[in-house]
């Protein structure tokens, strides 16, 4: 009897293609919509997450003064000795190095004049970072205590400065004041649209930076020796600044401590957030698809009130009417779950090659979303095929 009830379903929907084919469109953009916004969604969080890890996902930065408090008198100032404290107290501690930078600032080589990024560091700067060289070395504490005019180029400043020529040895100006340039790093490993690995940066020892842009610290920058350290570490920074500063139990802090891990989470819950509001608008198109459902079908009973009749009389119990109504539906929208799914599929595979926007196909929201389909087609099926089944073969047959 099932066999049967489901040869007349897919007869009545061939019987009316086109018609078929306009129901199930609601359904086919809700279900692609769902495919593709997750399979976006897990991108963009694994994407967000991976460029902030980029930076180091066993660094914590502190940072002097805290634009989250309402204090009005903050130290906004770091000092040297601060890194012999943090070394003696903090054993989580692996490396750590004075953070100064400064933006916008003029680089010139011969007729090539551009903007950069300087940054301030020590000989461990590099080392925390997990940067490599692509050639020349980088500087070392002999080159920190002497204050001298050396610089290490990310890669797409020596691209903009020498093209393809090399450029260790060669005498840069910064702001017209002549650095020797003694290593280029190498392109990050993980490299996308809003790479901030990527951008013009010169890297010169930070007490260089101090001789020419003023000698106040405001950042250090710190790495564990493992991930898992990281939220130790992070509470033992706080403990030691906030003795050192004298903050008394409920007073602010006057610094701010964060990390790369942290950024990383609160980027993957933006992104899922975002994700779950494209979903959501996503599933209302696909309720809107299930009202189309019904109210094709209930034309559907309205112009198979004969067939019904006939049925009926011919000993059609009102269990098989509804049953091949709810079928019929039950298929429209499982067939348009089905062109759904390939065209989530190939929308997102276009997307990520053409336009370069990441994403992750995964099996379960397919899954879930195509049997999705059919609990809308038993919903939005149900009032028609109990409208069918309720008909009198009196009534049905002298409607026509």
């Amino acid at each position: 009897m099932t066999h049967m009830l489901v040869r007349m379903a897919f007869r009545a929907i061939h019987h009316h293609v086109i018609r078929s084919l306009l129901t199930l469109l609601g359904i086919v953009i809700g279900i692609a919509g769902i495919i593709a916004i997750a399979a976006i969604g897990k991108g963009a969080q694994k994407k967000a997450r991976d460029q902030f890890l980029a930076y180091g996902s066993k660094n914590i930065t502190i940072q002097a003064g805290n634009w989250m408090s309402s204090r009005k008198k903050q130290n906004k100032q770091l000092l040297l000795d601060d890194i012999a404290m943090i070394v003696a107290q903090c054993p989580g501690v692996r490396y750590i190095s004075p953070m100064q930078s400064k933006h916008q600032q003029t680089i010139m080589f011969e007729e090539v004049t551009t903007g950069a990024e300087i940054q301030g560091g020590n000989h461990s700067m590099v080392l925390m970072n997990d940067d490599r060289l692509d050639a020349g070395m980088y500087f070392s504490q002999q080159h920190v205590e002497q204050r001298e005019n050396v610089v290490v180029l990310r890669p797409q400043l020596a691209e903009v400065l020498f093209k393809r020529g090399d450029p260790i040895g060669r005498v840069i100006r910064i702001n017209k004041t002549p650095f020797t340039v003694i290593g280029v790093l190498a392109p990050p490993r993980l490299k996308g649209k809003w790479d901030g690995l990527d951008l013009p940066v010169a890297i010169i020892p930070f007490t260089t930076h101090q001789k020419y842009f003023g000698n106040r610290l405001h950042q250090f920058r710190m790495s564990t020796y493992s991930d898992e350290d990281v939220p130790e570490v992070t509470r033992q920074l706080e403990k030691i600044f906030r003795a050192a500063h004298r903050l008394e139990e409920g007073e602010a802090n006057d610094f701010m401590i964060y990390d790369m891990q942290m950024f990383a989470k609160a980027a993957e819950e933006a992104a899922q957030s975002v994700g779950l509001f494209a979903i959501i608008a996503a599933f209302i198109a696909l309720l809107v698809g299930g009202i189309g459902v019904m109210n094709i079908m209930l034309v559907a009973v309205q112009e198979r009130t004969k067939e019904i009749g006939i049925k009926m009389a011919l000993g059609a119990t009102m269990r098989i009417i509804r049953v091949q109504f709810l079928l019929e539906a039950v298929m429209i929208c499982m067939l348009g779950g089905l062109i759904g799914v390939f065209f989530g599929v190939a929308s997102t595979v276009v997307l990520e090659k053409f336009f370069a926007i990441p994403s992750i196909l995964e099996i379960m929201p397919m899954v879930v979303a195509f049997f999705f389909t059919a609990l809308v087609g038993l919903v939005f099926g149900f009032y028609p095929a109990e409208r069918a089944a309720r008909l009198r073969p009196v009534e049905a047959l002298a409607d026509n």
